[in-house]
């Protein structure tokens, strides 16, 4: 369903155009009141040179370009094409979001010796539950995570791309399989009743602390091996303004995409210099519960500064001090099954909660869209009404997950690739992430939203959300993106309007 659309496709009333423009003229009054307003960025001026300028302007601009750092790792340029007649793509130097440079933070020994110390470990409780039917698979881990930890390695750069995701994989797969069965059934009697004692623990008596935001420990944002993770596709943040840091914030992520990479990069590491971008913040990204049910796993996720994304959390972690927000993939789970290269289609028309509970606190809303996030895997085609798209749906009822039939790509060089002569596979596409932080929407602080305030500020919001889309949209996809893999001619022609629904 399009904006300002019902959805049998009939116009929006048209009070909704004199909300928006009564807000606009609201933003026009701001000041310089620290990006506190939403103002929505003005359109490119229309072309004005007569015939007589043979072309003279439309040239000049075509030859323009708008650069930033190149060379370093994580810096970022536009550059036009040579064969794209988008002149006026210039003239958006002053209106589009500002590339955040992040800060980087070199691998020390400490940081390397402590990672192979618990790969290590890790590996000998793999060797525990499988016996030496895991040397062949432990010694292919081995190669392909050798050049995170050996800067001189024939891999490189791009090697240790490679292995920090692919420790990420063996870590999601220990910690779902591995630690619970070697700790209930293979660990001496002591060391299951610890175990069994700290899930007691967590259960009953910790359940809540995934939704107060605690143990947050601010230094695991900034570990080395995030800016590595993030270079692989890469991960890259965009901010349109500065956000007062006295204020609170309800960041709106969209799209969900299959797993939420750039939210997760974003958000929940430094990789990509949020704290540069938005100093005296505190941010908390929210997830499902149900992550918060997996032993250790919970600790990382509060380490890192991730909550459960219930209505108590958002409103403890909205409500904790000034500077306190959240960052929400709205679509959620739903979402994930329309993820495919060059869509953007978003489950937003009838998710109102966020909106609820923005103007429960006081909190601004601020839209980011992550230009890329659906590139990363293909998709099983699931259509509507489809056996496929039926059991998702199920099992999303079920135990409120969706899981997603989604493919990558296999390693060039990889053992599997090899094998079956087939590029997909299980590493995500390197395709680069955009993650583009609009302009803040005020929300004034209302105890019992009516719902004609949560449909008013839910336009609001899809239309700044709109108008940051397709501002943007008109600058990553025909603009080259030095530093990434993408083939962008192919990306702009799957490249569709936004749609909601």
């Amino acid at each position: 369903m399009g904006l300002g659309e019902d959805r049998s496709g009939r116009a929006a009333p048209a009070a909704a155009a004199g909300l928006v423009q009564r807000l606009r003229q609201h933003s026009g009054s701001g000041g310089g009141n620290g990006g506190k307003i939403f103002k929505p960025p003005p359109s490119p001026p229309a072309a004005t040179a007569s015939a007589s300028d043979d072309g003279d302007s439309s040239a000049e601009a075509s030859r323009s370009s708008i650069d930033c750092l190149l060379s370093e790792p994580g810096s970022f340029a536009y550059r036009l094409q040579e064969n794209d007649s988008a002149s006026s793509l210039g003239s958006l130097a002053d209106t589009v979001a500002q590339f955040v440079v992040p800060e980087r933070v070199k691998e020390k020994i400490p940081h390397l010796a402590t990672g192979a110390m618990f790969w290590a470990c890790t590996m000998v409780l793999w060797y525990q539950l499988m016996g030496l039917f895991i040397l062949p698979f432990f010694c292919y881990f081995v190669l392909l995570v050798n050049p995170a930890f050996n800067p001189r390695s024939k891999g490189g750069a791009h090697g240790a791309q490679v292995g920090i995701v692919v420790m990420i994989y063996a870590f999601l797969m220990s910690v779902l399989l591995v630690y619970p069965t070697y700790f209930l059934f293979f660990a001496n009697r002591w060391v299951r009743g610890a175990f069994l004692g700290y899930i007691t623990w967590y259960t009953f008596i910790d359940r809540k602390a995934p939704e107060s935001g605690v143990r947050f420990l601010p230094w695991t944002r900034r570990l080395p091996f995030w800016n590595t993770l993030a270079d692989y596709f890469p991960v890259r943040l965009h901010k349109a303004c500065e956000l007062d840091p006295a204020g609170n914030y309800l960041f709106g992520y969209h799209p969900h995409g299959i797993i939420g990479v750039g939210a997760f990069i974003s958000f929940a590491t430094n990789a990509t210099g949020f704290e540069q971008a938005f100093p005296g913040l505190d941010l908390r990204l929210l997830t499902l519960s149900i992550n918060f049910a997996f032993p250790f796993t919970r600790e990382v996720l509060m380490a890192l500064g991730i909550n459960s994304v219930t209505k108590k959390s958002v409103v403890r972690n909205l409500t904790r001090a000034p500077g306190a927000s959240v960052a929400i993939v709205v679509g959620g789970a739903a979402e994930a099954l329309d993820a495919r290269p060059g869509w953007a289609v978003l489950t937003l028309a009838r998710r109102k909660g966020f909106v609820k509970l923005a103007l429960k606190t006081g909190a601004s809303l601020v839209p980011v869209f992550a230009f890329g996030e659906n590139d990363i895997f293909d998709q099983v085609d699931n259509p509507d009404g489809g056996q496929l798209r039926k059991f998702q749906l199920w099992m999303k009822q079920l135990i409120g997950v969706t899981p997603p039939a989604f493919y990558g790509r296999s390693l060039s060089g990889g053992l599997f690739r090899r094998m079956f002569r087939s590029n997909a596979g299980v590493m995500p596409k390197r395709e680069s992430i955009e993650v583009v932080v609009g302009h803040p929407i005020p929300c004034p602080l209302t105890a019992e939203p009516t719902q004609a305030q949560i449909d008013e500020y839910h336009l609001i919001y899809i239309t700044a959300l709109k108008e940051l889309y397709e501002l943007h949209r008109r600058l990553f996809h025909k603009l080259r993106r030095e530093g990434s893999h993408d083939d962008l001619v192919r990306r702009t022609a799957q490249m569709r309007s936004m749609q909601f629904q």
